[in-house]
């Protein structure tokens, strides 16, 4: 096995069409959880033995490149856009050594409203947060290192400006 293959369960192997529905960025988080999957499991057979209590492993596995062949080149311009935009954030790392990825970065509004172009606070319309699910690996059980579930998480990603919603208040 090379450097950019991995081997993982032919029930995550996707066919050739099925990806051409998703994102580019989905795909590729879902190619580096199944490759994260396939390192821990190397890993884990290699230094721990597996304890009485545990699953056992799936030994149906494919093959799968994890190299990418069609990078999007305008994606460095975007470095910045959390400070460009109309409803700033910023970043906070989420950390949790039971997940794989063990840290996922996610936004936080810095402002309740949004800025105006001479850069001052707008009240009159509202920063809210954009979120987006990802799919995570969470850990099944500590004595069992090659053990994961595959788990939806919820985080924000960015913000946006919007205009608020107004309700009158019959009396």
């Amino acid at each position: 096995m090379d450097a950019t293959s991995v081997s993982v369960p032919k029930a995550w192997a996707l066919p050739p069409s099925a990806s051409l529905g998703f994102p580019l960025s989905f795909v590729k988080s879902l190619l580096l959880l199944i490759l994260g999957l396939a390192l821990l499991k190397e890993v884990a057979a290699r230094t721990n033995p597996k304890a009485a209590s545990c699953p056992p492993l799936e030994e149906d596995f494919v093959r799968v490149d994890i190299r990418i062949f069609s990078q999007n080149k305008g994606i460095s311009s975007l470095h910045d856009i959390h400070n460009r935009s109309s409803s700033p954030w910023v970043y906070t790392v989420s950390r949790d050594p039971n997940r794989f990825p063990s840290e996922i970065a996610e936004a936080h509004c810095r402002y309740l409203g949004c800025i105006d172009a001479q850069g001052k606070e707008d009240h009159s319309r509202n920063s809210v947060p954009i979120q987006q699910e990802f799919l995570v690996l969470q850990r099944e059980s500590k004595g069992c290192p090659g053990s994961f579930r595959l788990e939806k998480v919820r985080m924000t990603v960015g913000c946006t400006c919007v205009t608020p919603i107004v309700r009158e208040i019959n009396a």
